[in-house]
């Protein structure tokens, strides 16, 4: 690839990441249009080819629509395909994020204290001895915020593998973005990874040994912590 076809996709990549996150912090309104393609390049200093591809871009993750003559125009946010990785990561950069961060863990609320009462009820030996390697990588992590990230991640998708239900499943492949975010922000708490593994542990025994409700409880009680470092967490960036 050419250094000018570099430039090029890296100017692209960059004006999309920087209209896409002026979508979402609601500098147009729903169902207004975006200034023109010749405005918004002579406003960024950029060709117009690089607004073009970027506004095809946005528009692709659903935040934006264009008519012949209407122009291009915000879609209501309740179409936004909110957990999609990348429009999480715009919304997740705006300026609101204890909002975002309470709406995503309303959502692991919702969803995986069932999904481990459910796990508990049905999940083959197999499926639990998978949450339990993760949890054992988490263990091997230590005090490594990062080495822990992947096999937390891990823990809680092998969760909703072993409910064995597939629409639980598949849903659980598109929170991925979700949960990435909300331990993002749970595990900046000094020494959070440690302290929640005995949580994770609890959740664990628990579905080992075959006990819904207190599996469910447990689940409850780790996200509790979870959204509790999240707020704090948040509190320390703002101030």
């Amino acid at each position: 690839m050419s250094s000018t076809a570099i430039f090029e996709r890296k100017t692209t990549q960059s004006v999309t990441e920087m209209l896409a996150r002026r979508v979402v912090e609601g500098e147009w309104d729903e169902g207004q249009p975006l200034p023109s393609e010749p405005e918004l390049a002579q406003e960024l200093g950029v060709a117009r080819t690089s607004v073009r591809e970027a506004l095809m871009r946005i528009k692709a993750k659903g935040l934006l629509v264009s008519r012949t003559k209407t122009g291009t125009r915000v879609l209501p946010r309740l179409q936004w395909n909110m957990l999609d990785e990348d429009v999480l990561r715009w919304v997740w950069s705006g300026q609101d994020k204890m909002a975002a961060a309470q709406h995503l863990m309303q959502l692991r609320r919702i969803v995986e204290p069932a999904a481990a009462e459910i796990a508990a009820s049905t999940a083959e030996d197999s499926s639990i001895a998978a949450i339990e390697r993760a949890y054992h990588n988490m263990d091997a992590a230590g005090l490594d915020r990062a080495a822990y990230a992947g096999p937390d991640l891990e823990f809680h998708r092998a969760i909703l593998v072993a409910t064995g239900n597939p629409f639980l499943v598949a849903f659980g492949n598109g929170i991925q973005a979700a949960l990435r975010m909300s331990f993002e922000l749970s595990t900046l708490q000094p020494g959070a990874p440690r302290n929640s593994l005995p949580l994770h542990r609890a959740v664990l025994d628990a579905i080992w040994s075959r006990k819904p409700e207190q599996a469910k409880e447990a689940m409850n009680v780790l996200l509790s912590l979870t959204e509790a470092n999240i707020q704090r967490g948040l509190a320390n960036r703002v101030g």
